[in-house]
């Protein structure tokens, strides 16, 4: 069972389930799952990847309270932990955008 609790968009869950980035232009889909199924493994902060190319960090001003993982830039996930283990809000976003 999966701790993604739900996501903000269907897009962003159509993404993980099916693999079409429609909606996304220039989002690698492989990596964005990748990425999705990362998040659904994990239960904390902790078990997500050390890597540099993940770019995990806490994010701040609108996004206060929530947490990035970079997919292919501009696109990243971004998600709130709900502190029960697990994630609340998984969306992919254009970190250009917002």
């Amino acid at each position: 069972m999966g701790v993604i609790k739900n996501y903000k968009n269907a897009k962003s869950r159509r993404v993980h389930e099916t693999g079409n980035p429609r909606g996304f232009k220039g989002l690698d889909s492989a990596r964005a799952i990748k990425v999705l199924d990362i998040l659904d493994a994990a239960n904390s902060i902790d078990q997500l990847p050390k890597l540099a190319s993940y770019r995990v960090h806490k994010l701040s001003g609108d996004r206060a309270g929530q947490w990035s993982v970079t997919v292919n830039l501009p696109w990243v996930v971004c998600f709130t932990p709900d502190g029960t283990g697990g994630w609340l809000d998984v969306e992919i976003a254009d970190y250009h955008k917002g």
